[in-house]
């Protein structure tokens, strides 16, 4: 990659390089895309009839519809935070 084409990828993204990592970032840019001309070299179209990961319509089972359990006893376990239809969780990411 020409380091006029980052320049100007820099400029429209918004981002500011110095000179040192303007010329690294341009030679690592340089090897993505012969990387990315070398895996277009091969033939990789996908062929669904081939696709080994489906899981078969026989092996599923109906779909029967059955009672559900009954709320009041699923809510014996919950912690409510005011609202008593609902479960209280923890947070788990920031």
């Amino acid at each position: 990659m020409e380091k006029t084409e980052l320049d100007h990828i820099a400029e429209l993204s918004k981002l500011s390089f110095t000179d040192e990592e303007g010329e690294k970032m341009a030679e690592q840019m340089g090897d993505i895309i012969a990387l990315m001309d070398t895996i277009r070299e091969f033939d990789i179209e996908y062929d669904d009839t081939k696709d080994n990961n489906q899981i078969p319509y026989a092996r599923l089972r109906d779909d029967n519809p059955r009672e559900s359990f009954p709320t009041e006893k699923l809510m014996q376990n919950a912690v409510t935070g005011g609202n008593e239809d609902c479960y209280v969780l923890p947070k788990m990411m920031e």
